[in-house]
């Protein structure tokens, strides 16, 4: 198996506000991702291309969303880490093989592809995010 860093996600409360900082930190415009870019309702964000490494800023449009508890319980910061794998069934079967149990017991697919993701106890407080691009 084979993991390479796709980006990380940042949870924020406003985004046009965050993402106006950021586009201006990093001097890349950021491309609007609306519900239907998220494996669950509720969330929209700006993806951004910093040379090839993507920074996702993540608002929650509902309450209840994981995105919003989590803004309740740290406030705002790093959400999670998001790793490209070509296979992501072959990917989870490796990380089942480690001791690691995803968070869904089938994928969540979509127009962006496939994720699973890991818990952030399993991970050092980190959640993990498996995806397979479209």
């Amino acid at each position: 198996m084979s993991l390479a860093v796709n980006g990380i996600n940042i949870a924020v409360r406003d985004l046009p506000t965050a993402t106006e900082r950021f586009e201006r930190l990093f001097g890349v415009k950021g491309e609007h991702v609306g519900p239907d870019g998220f494996a669950f309702p509720g969330l929209e964000g700006t993806k951004l291309n910093v040379g090839g490494f993507i920074i996702s800023l993540i608002a929650s449009t509902e309450e209840g969303t994981s995105v919003a508890r989590f803004l309740d319980r740290k406030g705002e910061g790093v959400f999670l880490l998001s790793a490209k794998v070509d296979d992501l069934d072959s990917a989870t079967n490796d990380l089942q093989q480690q001791g690691l149990s995803p968070l869904l017991e089938k994928p969540a697919r979509g127009r962006f592809g496939a994720v699973n993701f890991y818990h952030p106890r399993a991970l050092n407080g980190v959640q993990l995010e498996l995806i397979e691009h479209a």
